[in-house]
């Protein structure tokens, strides 16, 4: 393959990509000082070291109160894989943010709805 067309090749790959792994769509809505998020992300991606496609699709619904509280769930589907089980679980989290810190909690469920270990933490931002 000739330098140019590799290169144009390239350029092409790389914009369809960055296309593709942007928001999906997204919508909130503000009720009270409550905002209700709903959307999906979509990550294509290619790995050189295996030399395989990879492609994610990732619905995610959020809920955030007017004191900060933050509840969200998201599931990631393998968009290459659709003739098999594609629900997999959810992950579930919930994060408060004060004064530069922010305390959250994550749990992950399996598709038989059986969780797994909750992880405690604290981010802090500088």
């Amino acid at each position: 393959m000739k330098t140019t067309t590799m290169a144009i090749t390239i350029a092409a790959a790389m914009g369809f990509l960055m296309i593709a792994a942007t928001k999906a769509s997204s919508k909130d809505f503000t009720i009270a000082g409550q905002t209700i998020s709903a959307g999906a992300e979509s990550d294509i991606n290619y790995v050189t070291g295996v030399e395989e496609w990879e492609w994610t699709a990732t619905p995610y619904a959020a809920f955030t109160t007017s004191v900060g509280v933050g509840l969200s769930v998201e599931t990631k589907i393998d968009m290459r894989e659709l003739d098999e089980e594609i629900f997999q679980g959810l992950d579930w989290a919930a994060e408060y943010a004060v004064s530069g810190v922010t305390l959250y909690t994550e749990v992950s469920s399996d598709r038989d709805w059986e969780f797994g270990d909750i992880t405690v933490g604290a981010k802090v931002k500088f």
